[in-house]
């Protein structure tokens, strides 16, 4: 009952507001009112997506109406009947320094590193971590093609993607814009073996048997071709090549950029309070209640 008369109450107040000009009052921007909270009407159409039709906007707006409506009342019934409000409040009010903190510290940090790091800087750090890059299942460079099984050319489809790696590539791309399903180059990059077996409907057995016996691969299922060319690849248990352990390499070496930053950050702020006499410790050691601490980090 209560619901039901609040959606129709949130419906008058809305379709009063709709049929203003646009230009609201200080008594018109209010909206709903529980005890002495009030909602507005910017906190509402704040909230309301783009591109609603009228009649969306209208019930999302009730509904956003009712909700702001329950959640007043329970959060006034909440503090009035938990015993332990208060530790609630000291847990939401660190919450809130640290989001705080943590934005501010994001922040700051990002615009120190907007410039990349080094090329040479990632490239020794490789070549110095090796032993910490290594591979937990294959990886491969080549292309993956499928066709329908009546498709035109396909002995020269095949010559091409035995030769893609060299100049075949060209006379594939143009082929596959008229006549393939789906087509994968992936000559330039390193990528997971698993993430293309998963294309082709066919069981490959044990990885390393398979990579290091099928150069090219060829598969009909349902009507469909599969031709797979695998130029070069690398086992688990293999190193990384530089090119596919980067990404992880950057991510590494910005972080502690991050860290040592946000260090230096603490230390600068706490040596600048201290110069300040904004600091005051009044904690004593139990060995020694005669002298104060001093914190340092």
């Amino acid at each position: 009952m209560k619901k039901i008369l609040h959606t129709l109450i949130g419906s008058i107040l809305i379709l009063a507001v709709w049929g203003c000009s646009g230009k609201h009052t200080p008594s018109q921007d209010t909206i709903a009112r529980v005890g002495n909270k009030t909602l507005s009407y910017e906190q509402v159409m704040s909230a309301v997506p783009s591109g609603l039709s009228d009649s969306a906007k209208n019930e999302f707006t009730i509904n956003y109406i009712d909700n702001w409506i329950v959640s007043q009342l329970l959060y006034d019934m909440a503090r009035k009947n938990l015993p332990d409000a208060q530790r609630l409040d000291e847990l939401v009010e660190n919450y809130r320094r640290d989001l705080f903190c943590y934005e501010y510290r994001r922040r700051l940090s990002d615009e120190r590193l907007t410039q990349e790091l080094p090329e040479d800087t990632l490239q020794l750090f490789y070549d110095n971590h090796t032993s910490e890059f290594k591979l937990h299942r294959p990886i491969i460079r080549g292309l993956l093609l499928k066709v329908p099984v009546n498709a035109p050319q396909l002995s020269s489809l095949r010559q091409w993607v035995a030769r893609a790696g060299k100049n075949g590539v060209e006379n594939i791309e143009k082929y596959a814009v008229k006549n393939a399903i789906g087509y994968d180059y992936f000559f330039d990059r390193w990528v997971w073996f698993d993430d293309i077996k998963d294309n082709i409907p066919y069981d490959f057995g044990d990885d390393a048997q398979f990579l290091l016996h099928n150069k090219l691969f060829e598969h009909r299922h349902e009507g469909v071709v599969y031709l797979l060319c695998i130029d070069s690849y690398r086992l688990a248990g293999d190193t990384m090549p530089y090119e596919f352990a980067r990404p992880r390499i950057l991510e590494i070496l910005l972080n502690e950029h991050r860290a040592r930053f946000n260090r230096e950050l603490e230390q600068s702020l706490y040596d600048e309070a201290v110069a300040q006499g904004l600091i005051n410790v009044y904690y004593k050691q139990p060995s020694d209640t005669t002298n104060v601490v001093k914190q340092t980090l």
